[in-house]
């Protein structure tokens, strides 16, 4: 998983906002934050097979945002996220990237400008961790023989589903402010993988599971 997936993630989460928000719902954009850490019964938050997983209790920053259309206190949409992170590890630089898609049901409930929804949906969410080698040989000579910089990692994919709950404050007509948290449970099926193969000198039973949390905060426009 590169750019080119979090772009496309990106991309269909606009475009599923702005699809929504003319149709009794609404959408925009949000910044996630993964933490790091433990969730509970220290099952890591982000469960990289890295030994020295101190560097990473910072967790990550992501964007993407989030749609539903729907009536009465009912409705269906979904969210999207993308992020990635350089960490160091002793003296070694990692790219940890994190991105996923929900679609979701969601009931509302509207206090006036306030509104408080809960939701419940089912997704999916990716990881991959990678380790930044040969910095700094950039030549064409270095790209022939295989030593150009660049990262090498392997990745994990979760089938995953989520809660929700979001309290949101309306200050202007058809705008929204919002602020919400979302708890993740995943399984993985193939494990962390490299080029496509099973990744080698872990115990991949660690990772089947994914219990995770993230908080996040943004604007939504619609009606």
């Amino acid at each position: 998983m590169g750019k080119r997936t979090l772009i496309s993630v990106l991309v269909f989460v606009l475009l599923t906002s702005f699809g929504f928000s003319f149709s009794f719902g609404g959408g925009g954009p949000s910044i996630y934050y993964f933490p790091g850490g433990t969730f509970v019964g220290g099952l890591k938050n982000l469960n990289l097979p890295i030994v020295d997983t101190t560097a990473f209790e910072s967790g990550i920053i992501a964007f993407g945002g989030s749609g539903y259309g729907g009536f009465g206190n009912f409705y269906n949409g979904g969210f999207g996220f993308g992020g990635e992170k350089e960490y160091t590890v002793s003296s070694d630089k990692y790219m940890v990237t994190i991105a996923g898609g929900f679609g979701t049901g969601m009931r509302k409930l509207d206090f006036g400008n306030i509104a408080l929804s809960t939701s419940l949906g089912i997704g999916g969410i990716d990881i991959e961790i990678a380790k930044k080698v040969n910095e700094g040989n950039l030549g064409l000579g270095d790209l022939q023989n295989g030593t150009f910089e660049g990262y090498l990692g392997a990745d994990i994919s979760y089938l995953a589903l989520d809660v929700g709950a979001n309290l949101g404050i309306s200050f202007v007509p058809m705008c929204e402010l919002n602020v919400g948290a979302n708890a993740i449970a995943g399984y993985s099926i193939d494990g962390w993988l490299v080029n496509g193969k099973p990744m080698t000198g872990i115990n991949q039973e660690q990772y089947r599971f994914l219990l995770t949390y993230n908080l996040y905060g943004g604007i939504a426009f619609g009606f």
